[in-house]
């Protein structure tokens, strides 16, 4: 896929046909850079939900995708709903990428264990119940996932 898919970002409506178009075909894959662009613009939450609703799509998922949706969960000037609704993302492509045979195991559980480190370090933070039960629950199932390495 070209560079800038989306194109300008403050012209938000068009960027979420364009998102939505490209999961129904599966074609996120090609423009994970692009994904990550979407998750990094702060002027608009309706394109960060969306990218990251956008996750399960994704075929082939890299790992610096996973670690800028992990950043997004340990942002604090964000709110919790998005960074729960990250949470959830980055469990389902921490086990997209877990099952994806072409990575290298001792790579692929240095990466899981880096995870699982920085989501015990925001468990042992005081944090609302709502976020630290999301915490929780993707903790659990991506050690359940880990177990598997």
């Amino acid at each position: 896929m070209e560079n800038n898919i989306f194109g300008n970002l403050n012209d938000w409506g068009t960027v979420l046909d364009k998102l939505k178009k490209l999961s129904e075909n599966r074609e996120l894959g090609s423009c994970q850079d692009e994904l990550i662009r979407l998750l990094r613009f702060d002027q608009n939450w309706r394109l960060r939900e969306a990218a990251i609703e956008s996750l399960p799509f994704v075929e082939n998922p890299s790992s610096n995708l996973a670690r800028e949706v992990l950043s997004l969960i340990k942002r604090k000037d964000l709110y919790y709903d998005v960074r729960i609704l990250a949470t959830d993302g980055l469990e389902k492509l921490t086990t997209t990428i877990i099952n994806n045979k072409a990575f290298d195991k001792s790579i692929l559980k240095q990466f899981v264990q880096d995870i699982i480190k920085d989501i015990n370090f925001l468990l042992a933070s005081p944090e609302p119940p709502k976020f630290h039960d999301a915490l929780q629950n993707s903790l659990d199932k991506i050690k359940t996932i880990e177990a598997t390495i």
